[in-house]
């Protein structure tokens, strides 16, 4: 078990706020992912804006968070979500997300106990904790403003994944928004984040100095490369993560190749059903369904070998970290033809980034060899460098925070192009506290 000791082992300062606006980040303050912010105000207002752990090997957890009556939670990624259920036990906090990111939770929350488990790594909550988080929610539509003591918040749609939320928070002094992971370009699934007139600008650097292909350019190579593998007899194996990433693919090549023989296995038909029951939450319901009808979707073993002689499979995980594409990758992997077409960037430790640097990666315990094509679409729904930029502008912020962010390359080029459009730029460290006047 990882052990929090609650009020005895935070980073969180004991002290009140003077004046101004305090924020510490327990975790993604100067990494990508791990994300835990507190907001606390003169009065004693306090909210905690997600809490989640890094899912790499060893996985990384946020400091322990300091008591709190209210936190809430921008989306349903492990990295935001994955520590919530610690909350709940430790503190009885009320939970606050958008619909679809409620519904998700409990699978979410699942899956990363069950993760835990195989892989033997420590977590600090266990499945009571879990049920008493989820009879701690409470659902929040877009737009809708929440009081809290002397604050008041809401959400805005945030781009990245149905459901997704920025959080607008005003503190009578200060207007302050929260970007939580978003992208101000539409996807298949969703339309793209909205800027919001604001004073404080908390913005996500995950591709900051990195600029995104031009999307309709890099959606045709992909579909070319598609082409390429299925007419020359072979399957494209495409891994893909479940929640958001995986749906984009399935609309992107419905659109464009309805003949295609496409099978769908993994997490992400589960995540599919939630995101059809929330319409309202995506760009176009109807494609998304036509797209999910007419995949094939796994679920026997009888499936699984059919799927094997199909055009294309889309399943997860989407960086070959074990399940059903560790599978497939194993049979397929015999037949020159085949490839493997990666819909984004693959992390430090993963399987996919070994496999594109080695040639091999780890299956079911074994290091494999694997000879087969390979290729990497920047399917990403992050906003880019220049996207981000330009967001901050449009905001108006005089302070922008940024993080969820590489402190070393990332970051610099970012806050340099912030500086130079006239704002105020703050890079936070886990586990130091600033204040914003």
């Amino acid at each position: 078990m990882v052990m929090y000791s609650p009020g005895k082992t935070t980073s969180y300062p004991d002290e009140p706020v003077a004046n101004g606006l305090r924020y510490h980040f327990l975790g993604g303050g100067s990494e990508v992912g791990n994300v835990g912010i507190i907001i606390e105000g003169y009065k004693g207002d306090r909210l905690l804006i997600d809490y989640g752990l890094a899912p790499t090997d060893p996985p990384r957890y946020p400091d322990e968070a300091p008591k709190v009556t209210d936190a809430i939670i921008t989306h349903s990624h492990i990295d935001h979500i994955g520590m919530v259920p610690w909350l709940s036990g430790a503190h009885r906090s009320n939970l606050h997300a958008t619909p679809i990111t409620v519904s998700l939770s409990e699978l979410m929350w699942n899956d990363c106990h069950k993760v835990s488990r195989i892989e033997g790594y420590p977590l600090p909550w266990d499945k009571r904790d879990m049920d008493n988080a989820l009879d701690s929610w409470k659902i929040h539509d877009f737009g809708e403003w929440v009081k809290h003591g002397n604050w008041q918040w809401r959400l805005h749609s945030a781009g990245h994944i149905p459901g997704a939320a920025m959080v607008e928070i005003d503190t009578d002094d200060l207007k302050v928004l929260i970007s939580g992971d978003f992208d101000t370009r539409d996807s298949p699934l969703v339309s793209g984040a909205e800027a919001v007139d604001v004073d404080v600008l908390f913005v996500e650097g995950t591709y900051g100095g990195r600029n995104h292909p031009d999307k309709v350019q890099e959606t045709e190579r992909f579909l070319d490369k598609v082409r390429e593998v299925v007419d020359r007899g072979g399957t494209a194996l495409i891994p893909s993560f479940a929640n958001g990433r995986g749906q984009d693919v399935l609309m992107t090549l419905h659109a464009a190749m309805p003949n295609l023989n496409v099978h769908y296995d993994g997490m992400g038909k589960t995540i599919t059903k939630h995101h059809l029951e929330n319409p309202d939450y995506l760009r176009d319901p109807k494609a998304l369904e036509a797209a999910f009808k007419w995949a094939k979707r796994v679920s026997s073993k009888s499936d699984k070998k059919k799927a094997l002689e199909s055009d294309v499979i889309v399943t997860t995980s989407g960086m070959l970290n074990g399940g059903p594409s560790i599978w497939y990758l194993n049979r397929l992997r015999h037949e020159s033809n085949n490839a493997i077409l990666f819909m984004g960037y693959q992390a430090s430790g993963s399987g996919g980034r070994q496999f594109q640097e080695e040639g091999r990666l780890p299956i079911f315990g074994n290091l494999t060899p694997v000879d087969l094509e390979w290729d990497t679409f920047d399917f990403s729904t992050h906003a880019g460098h220049d996207e981000i930029v330009k967001f901050a502008k449009q905001c108006g912020a005089k302070d922008v925070v940024v993080y969820h962010t590489d402190p070393d390359n990332a970051r610099p080029p970012l806050v340099k192009a912030l500086e130079e459009n006239g704002h105020h730029v703050h890079q936070p460290k886990n586990g130091e506290s600033h204040i914003l006047q």
